[in-house]
């Protein structure tokens, strides 16, 4: 099926602004069919959800600002994607930022990353430690065993379990 084709089926009931809004995004990011398929079923999912027409969606301004953006084509549509996961996840969205919010101000350092899984799904946690000797070990498994006694460590799980 073409893009072209995919978008008449898709857009039947639309307007014709929002037809022309829909085609400015196409022209800007040239999604490929897949894409354009998650992009139409997440603005009817957003559309159906906040009880607006798909055009109050496209109309973000924060997808706006992708869209001016100058990156390369693929960083676009993977940004401008990411927008509107977030629109169309508020809650996943809200629960993400309060997750990296968190590990912000876990201050574990440098030398420990710390990696919720995907999309909240899956519910392993990745904690990787990157050190060139045993002391810079040894005081990452400090500030790790600090996280934990402060407590920082279970709020993260218990912001997990809430996804």
């Amino acid at each position: 099926m073409t893009i072209e084709t995919l978008i008449a089926q898709r857009t039947a009931t639309w307007t014709d602004e929002e037809r022309v809004a829909l085609g400015t995004v196409v022209e800007a990011l040239r999604p490929s069919p897949r894409h354009l398929t998650d992009i139409l079923d997440w603005l009817d999912d957003i559309a159906a959800r906040e009880r607006v027409r798909p055009a109050a969606a496209l109309a973000d301004r924060d997808l706006q600002a992708v869209l001016r953006f100058r990156g390369a084509q693929a960083d676009r549509l993977k940004r401008w994607k990411e927008r509107l996961r977030r629109l169309r996840y508020p809650r996943l969205a809200a629960r993400e930022a309060a997750i990296a919010d968190l590990v912000r101000t876990m201050d574990l350092g440098s030398a420990i990353a710390v990696m919720p899984p995907p999309a909240l799904e899956g519910g392993l946690v990745t904690f990787a430690i990157a050190v060139r000797s045993t002391g810079e070990f040894a005081a990452a498994l400090e500030r790790l065993r600090e996280g934990f006694a402060r407590g920082d460590v279970g709020r993260l799980f218990a912001l997990l379990d809430e996804a």
